[in-house]
């Protein structure tokens, strides 16, 4: 699949990324505009139509729902080798998929504009691809992400935190770069990147929520 450029998604769909937050209750505006890019875990709770919030049962998002039970501190977008860039509100599937060196390469080589989640595409029957387009869930763009948790912000991000192992943080640098690039995040907006031992990495990511 051809992976379009952010900038003709943006003409095809004819995005308006400054137009008003049209907000849910639980996406409502916030005190201060803050995004939080926090990994996946490798632990997540079963069941049917779980948002990915509800999904991810590891430590650091264990921190998360502790610190920020109703979601009032920051946006949460979460990270994941499969389902890329995701809004942590939506519902995700469970899944095991483990980020490798090359596939963060990919993902950043991809940007903004690269198709999740992600397929085996060599199908050996007909079948079998008949199979896959049936049951293919629908493909979103990172980039198309970030316009819908800046519209819920109502405006870019000024305060975003990067919090994962080292392979995620580099792909959601990159990230974030060109969302930069985009003005979906603000030139002088503080980046602060959480990648340390889990016990501080959990101490730092309650700290940074605590700071609104």
């Amino acid at each position: 699949m051809t992976h379009a450029p952010l900038s003709e998604l943006m003409r095809q769909h004819e995005l308006d990324f400054f137009a008003p937050a049209d907000c849910a209750p639980a996406a409502r505006p916030l005190g201060r505009a803050r995004l939080l890019i926090l990994a996946c875990s490798s632990s997540k709770a079963e069941g049917d139509g779980l948002a990915a919030r509800d999904r991810y049962t590891g430590p650091l998002w264990q921190t998360l729902k502790a610190a920020d039970p109703d979601g009032s501190l920051a946006h949460v977008a979460f990270l994941s080798a499969r389902y890329g860039f995701g809004h942590a509100r939506d519902p995700l599937p469970h899944y095991n998929t483990v980020l490798t060196a090359k596939t963060a390469d990919t993902m950043i080589e991809r940007g903004l504009g690269g198709f999740y989640p992600n397929y085996d595409l060599s199908f050996r029957t007909q079948g079998a691809r008949d199979r896959h387009l049936a049951n293919r869930e629908r493909l979103r763009t990172a980039g198309g992400v970030i316009a819908r948790l800046v519209r819920e912000a109502g405006c870019a991000f000024e305060d975003v935190a990067i919090c994962g192992g080292k392979e995620y943080v580099r792909v959601a640098e990159a990230f974030v770069s060109e969302m930069t690039d985009h003005n979906f995040i603000a030139g002088g907006a503080t980046v602060t990147i959480i990648n340390d031992q889990i016990g501080y990495m959990r101490a730092k990511l309650r700290r940074w929520l605590s700071e609104h």
